[in-house]
């Protein structure tokens, strides 16, 4: 029988990192899972974040009632977005509580972690193939909160790259924050201690697992930048390939 799992895909994944998604899908596909994508909307954060508590809430209540729904058979509920993860799982409760959101909140896992755990309880599917890169891992402020670096583990099982930095500061963006004209000196401030490290690594690919930081790093230092997703299913594709030649 084939396991399920509920992927709630977020707005980066949905409107501008679709390879994230995609890679995703495939990366659970090859561990066996069948992925159900519900109809959802944002998560609620940004609107949180701006002081739209109505329009928070409205996005939250739909999203908990959803993925209730669609997890209802016992299916755990994984996502590829920090921030999403941290409002399903945590942020928004203390102001949306019900039943339903904590019902998703027990279920919420991110990705890297879902997939480390697979690994640690020997089910991970471990075909990889060489992925010869210099990778620079950047953790997100919203998995840095919650003490997950599972990406970093995960990527480490992948032949042939190497993890040659480790970032933990804060890239600057903030959500929604350094998007706005009136904090871009500022967000470039605080992002200045992220791209030298980036640049002096000189690395292959910057991965992240936030969108918003991607693009933050991606604006102050022209690096690649890939999801853990993206790189991990690069590894599978690479084992096939290595197969078919």
């Amino acid at each position: 029988m084939t396991n399920k799992i509920v992927y709630f895909t977020g707005c980066f994944a949905d409107y501008y990192g679709p390879d994230i998604g995609k890679s995703f899908i495939e990366v659970m596909e090859k561990n066996g899972f069948e992925v159900i994508v519900p109809n959802t909307k944002c998560c609620g954060m940004p609107q949180m974040a701006n002081s739209n508590l109505r329009g928070a809430k409205k996005n939250f209540d739909f999203n908990v009632k959803t993925l209730t729904k669609a997890a209802a058979s016992g299916y755990d509920i994984l996502t590829t977005c920090p921030s999403c993860n941290m409002m399903l799982r945590k942020e928004g409760l203390p102001f949306f509580d019900s039943e339903e959101a904590r019902f998703v909140a027990n279920r919420v896992y991110d990705a890297s972690e879902y997939l480390l755990r697979l690994h640690n309880q020997g089910k991970l599917n471990t075909e990889l193939g060489e992925v010869r890169l210099r990778v620079f891992y950047h953790n997100p402020c919203h998995l840095k909160v919650q003490n997950l670096t599972a990406a970093v583990d995960l990527m480490k099982l992948i032949p042939g790259l190497e993890i040659v930095g480790i970032n933990t500061n804060c890239c600057g963006m903030g959500g929604s924050y350094g998007m706005k004209k009136q904090n871009f000196d500022r967000s470039k401030e605080i992002a200045n201690k992220v791209w030298e490290e980036v640049k002096a690594a000189q690395v292959d690919v910057v991965a992240t697992d936030c969108g918003g930081c991607g693009l933050q790093v991606q604006a102050g230092t022209g690096a690649k930048i890939m999801h853990p997703m993206m790189v991990f299913n690069q590894a599978y594709k690479a084992f096939k390939a290595r197969k078919v030649a």
